[in-house]
């Protein structure tokens, strides 16, 4: 591909269908999982509360045993990964983050779908992550390993939660627009 003909496929002339569509799964797949999220167990929530609770496990020495009807417990530290630690809201904001920092290098069906797919998998991979994270620095807060001052134990465990996700979707969205940009770079050069 020459260069006037790279330009004129990142042209927006035509290409915003594309972005409308991605701009409509996104919205889709977040009615739909909030829909799932707002109703669903600790038992309906297994594939993504079992890979966290092994790898809290894993990074901190802990032993996280499943309790129907609760989540995953640890008596030890008398701590459960509950359904409301499961993180699904954070990954519905990292597939939205995602893909609208793709946004950009949607330009056609097949690469509009395979952003979509990726963001997809990266948004559990990054649940998974951030999550790890939120919950071994809350055990650690719960267990006063980090002092949190005066606060409230329940207002520090909310502030930790919030800054953490709010960390890990600006990483995301960043993430994302650098290789949006660095796709739209590498097609002007062909």
């Amino acid at each position: 591909m020459n260069r006037s003909a790279a330009i004129a496929a990142l042209s927006p002339v035509g290409t915003h269908r594309f972005k409308l569509v991605a701009i409509g799964c996104v919205l889709a797949v977040l009615y739909a999982g909030k829909h799932y999220y707002s109703a669903a167990s600790a038992a309906d929530l297994d594939w993504i509360l079992a890979p966290t609770a092994h790898l809290v496990s894993f990074v901190g020495g802990h032993h996280f045993t499943y309790e129907a009807g609760a989540g995953w417990v640890d008596r030890d530290v008398t701590f459960i990964i509950a359904p409301a630690c499961a993180g699904v809201n954070f990954m519905l904001a990292a597939f939205m983050a995602l893909t609208f920092g793709w946004l950009g290098t949607m330009l056609s069906w097949r690469a509009t779908a395979r952003r979509l797919a990726i963001a997809a998998a990266l948004a559990y991979v990054a649940t998974l992550i951030v999550n790890t994270i939120r919950i071994a620095i809350a055990i650690a807060m719960h267990r006063g390993t980090i002092d949190v001052g005066s606060l409230d134990h329940g207002e520090a465990h909310r502030i930790e939660g919030i800054l953490i996700y709010l960390g890990g979707l600006c990483a995301l969205y960043a993430i994302a627009r650098a290789a949006s940009e660095r796709s739209k770079t590498h097609a002007l050069l062909r």
